[in-house]
């Protein structure tokens, strides 16, 4: 190894004089002397030479610094890969928190039994609606988006989540979109309109069911 690191040293020198040494003396030392190439090949051949020379010797150094210690350093490239593209917990933060930001646009927007665009639209339909906006697919009715989705503690929510209810009949009946801090932003059918309100207000918490995460 020592022996061919030190021959691509030499070459590499040997090639760099043939660049900066004037065309009268450069006939004492041609490229062409150690490529056996001819004159017309002379530029291709000692770029590619260069090319060799630079990726052995750069091979070489990367070599060192790996081999140094192989576990630390493929630990702190995956820690550094980590922090650049962020870890699952900042992945759900931010399409969580981008889901609610989405929600809020629609503010004061009327509740309208059965409806679903932004004309107008029920709880689900305002929940679907958003969630589709963000490229998530869910099903119509509170009920059937309830069935489906990851469970969340009430203690674990974060925002973006949705929150069900059991209202006018048993099971999910109403939902809405967890923001943080205890608030959520639902269609609701009493204020008539799309509208914040608090987990902790005595008839949510006595009618809330459960929660549920659609995003990774």
């Amino acid at each position: 190894m020592k022996k061919n690191r030190s021959v691509a040293i030499a070459l590499l020198l040997a090639f760099s004089v043939t660049l900066i040494t004037p065309a009268a003396s450069a006939s004492a030392f041609s490229l062409s002397d150690l490529t056996s190439q001819t004159t017309n090949s002379d530029s291709s051949s000692g770029s590619n030479l260069l090319n060799i020379l630079l990726g052995l010797l750069l091979g070489n150094t990367l070599g060192k610094v790996f081999n140094t210690n192989s576990v630390d350093s493929s630990a702190g490239i995956t820690s550094s890969l980590g922090k650049i593209l962020g870890g699952s917990s900042s992945v759900q933060s931010s399409s969580g928190q981008k889901i609610v930001d989405t929600a809020q646009k629609y503010m004061g927007v009327p509740y309208v039994w059965g409806a679903e665009t932004p004309s107008g639209w029920d709880c689900s339909g305002f929940t679907r609606y958003v969630m589709n906006e963000n490229g998530i697919s869910l099903p119509r009715t509170a009920a059937e988006q309830f069935a489906v989705g990851t469970p969340v503690d009430r203690n674990n929510l974060q925002p973006g989540d949705l929150v069900f209810f059991t209202t006018y009949k048993p099971g999910a009946s109403h939902v809405g979109f967890y923001m943080g801090g205890g608030k959520f932003i639902h269609a609701s059918s009493v204020a008539k309109q799309v509208t914040i309100s608090s987990l902790d207000e005595q008839y949510y918490t006595d009618h809330y069911i459960g929660a549920r995460r659609y995003t990774k």
